[in-house]
């Protein structure tokens, strides 16, 4: 017998013990064959083979794999898998039409419609890849992840199975349907077990609200980074270039905090709220809803409000500053606003629609009163003390009359028609 004869003779033997569920030791680890109802041996392109048919079955370690072929290189370790293959590695399940497994590097491929579950997580794609030493997965190709509160879609997406941790990049989109919220962003950052997540490269958030009957609401929100934390207190944090807007509400800041649960929200870093005509300025703002409609505003720190004063006069502004101010409003809109400490108000006057000068008061509390969105009647508390100016002074030179600290931005965030498309674009990936 000549020495490949030899080798091809050792070759059989090592199918004839694989197929009794004995362990054959190859070069890297042990595989051992637990079923198949055909083995045949095979040559392919020089190397040893041998193909295995009709519920195939074999394990190595902890890892258990199934299908209905398998053709395996002895030589390389490498198993081509074919028909409703499965990998299972503990908890987790690895489905899809085909496959690979690589003996040696213990790594698992999954081609076509792809599905994982880890109990928690579920999570399909066109393409899988499932590393068993480090516990990583890797997936690109209309993936979506499905869990209890949350769908994601994205171009490829890295699971990190030991720390509950994975990063989806690539269009990446999350809908949360309890919520009516979808979130757009290139990279999300997820980690489970700290009930955390980021989501970066431009992020736009956008809720639509049906609460009230014949009518939807649109909230967008746009930033650098959007965070999301679901511990003890449920909130969205909005970071760097926050914009935001919603129906006659608009607002800028460098960091912006959302409760959900209260109902609440937390404008940070040079915070500039609009509310139809009306801009408001301060160190930090407060933004608090009722059911889902806006209730009270607070300005803290350098509080400044202003608003047009008449349509046909672009460069008078009614204005109010001080050191603390209390937004109000009810269902036909503001209500009132309160100023306290250092509180100094401004306003234009009129007479039958004809201009008539400007007051500036100021006191220790503040109340002005509107309708239909026009002042209707001012109250001031404790050390009043006031100006008037006949309109043959103030007219031409407004802005001399202006109260210190006024600036009036057109910055003001507008809804985008892609916003509209993120809100009711459906997940067809």
């Amino acid at each position: 017998m000549t020495l490949a004869g030899f080798g091809r003779l050792l070759a059989w033997v090592a199918v004839i013990v694989w197929m009794h569920g004995v362990a054959v030791c190859q070069p890297g680890r042990v595989i051992i064959l637990e079923n198949a109802d055909n083995l045949e041996g095979k040559i392919i392109d020089g190397q040893d083979a041998r193909e295995l048919t009709g519920n195939v079955r074999f394990h190595q370690e902890n890892v258990r794999v199934s299908c209905d072929r398998a053709l395996q290189f002895i030589a390389s370790g490498k198993v081509i898998l074919t028909g409703n293959v499965v990998v299972n590695d503990d908890s987790l399940t690895l489905r899809a039409p085909r496959g690979a497994y690589y003996r040696d590097e213990r790594r698992a491929e999954a081609f076509d419609h792809v599905a994982l579950d880890d109990g928690s997580v579920q999570l399909t794609a066109g393409y899988g890849e499932y590393f068993i030493e480090p516990k990583r997965a890797f997936f690109h190709t209309r993936v979506l992840v499905r869990d209890t509160g949350s769908t994601v879609t994205s171009d490829s997406l890295v699971y990190f199975r030991t720390e509950k941790r994975s990063i989806a990049t690539g269009r990446v989109r999350i809908v949360n349907a309890a919520d009516n919220v979808t979130i757009t962003g290139n990279r999300l950052d997820h980690f489970s077990r700290q009930q955390f997540s980021r989501v970066t490269g431009r992020p736009i958030m956008v809720q639509l609200d049906s609460s009230t009957p014949g009518s939807v609401d649109t909230l967008v929100v746009r930033s650098r980074v959007m965070e999301s934390y679901r511990d003890s207190v449920t909130r969205l944090v909005a970071i760097d270039s926050v914009e935001i807007v919603r129906s006659d509400l608009a607002a800028i800041a460098g960091n912006v905090q959302f409760f959900t649960q209260a109902d609440s929200m937390l404008l940070r870093q040079a915070p500039v709220v609009w509310y139809q005509q009306t801009q408001v300025t301060g160190d930090s703002i407060n933004v608090y809803l009722r059911k889902r409609k806006l209730h009270l505003v607070t300005v803290m720190g350098d509080a400044f409000a202003a608003s047009r004063s008449d349509s046909v006069r672009p460069t008078r502004f009614d204005q109010m500053s001080g050191e603390l101010m209390r937004m109000y409003f009810a269902g036909k809109g503001l209500e009132r606003i309160e100023v306290d400490d250092r509180a100094t108000s401004l306003y234009h006057l009129y007479e039958d629609s004809l201009a008539n000068g400007v007051n500036k008061t100021s006191g220790d509390h503040i109340i002005v009163f509107f309708g239909d969105g026009k002042v209707q009647a001012i109250r001031i508390l404790g050390g009043v003390e006031g100006q008037y100016f006949p309109e043959n002074l103030v007219e031409g030179r407004e802005a001399e009359y202006a109260l210190a600290g006024f600036l009036w931005r057109t910055n003001r965030p507008r809804i985008l028609p892609s916003d509209i498309r993120i809100a009711f674009t459906q997940n067809r990936r």
